[in-house]
């Protein structure tokens, strides 16, 4: 291995540390600090990996860092929304898009309802083993493809 390929593993796996201090630190402040939180976990499956295979239909859509970090809010919104009752995940999807879209833009507002609502039936068609809330995310530009890190809520087994 020449040095400069070393020296490039090297300095990809402090990216990654960094990353993922950084998602630890930005959870520590939030209001799941006291929460079993799982970034970087031990003989489970990464949910970056299962984040980024979940999104993957939709990639040609997000085009900019911008639009991914769009895409995966709508997918982390719509994978937490499935774990809800019917009812529940409308009133979850109609509050946050409310929140997050100023009054007079109804036809985005149904648009996105629309992706979200697509979101959730992929989740349950594909991913439904996957039973884990995300809790938050961390994309960075590698310069030849964005890294995703996710935080997830590990379930208490009984």
């Amino acid at each position: 291995m020449t040095p400069s390929k070393s020296r490039k593993r090297r300095h990809r796996r402090s990216n990654k540390r960094s990353e993922l201090e950084r998602l630890r630190a930005k959870l520590e402040q939030g209001p799941f600090r006291d929460e079993k939180l799982v970034i970087a976990p031990s003989g489970q499956v990464k949910m970056s990996e299962v984040l980024g295979d979940f999104v993957e239909p939709y990639m040609d859509m997000a085009d900019t860092e911008e639009a991914y970090r769009k895409l995966l809010t709508l997918a982390v919104m719509a994978w937490n929304a499935s774990f809800l009752p019917e009812k529940e995940q409308e009133e979850m999807i109609d509050r946050v898009l409310a929140a997050g879209i100023p009054a007079g833009n109804d036809e985005l507002r149904a648009g996105l309802k629309g992706i979200v609502n697509m979101l959730i039936a992929r989740k349950k068609a594909y991913f439904s083993e996957y039973t884990r809330n995300i809790i938050d995310f961390e994309v960075t530009d590698t310069g030849e493809s964005y890294h995703l890190t996710v935080a997830s809520m590990v379930k208490e087994e009984p």
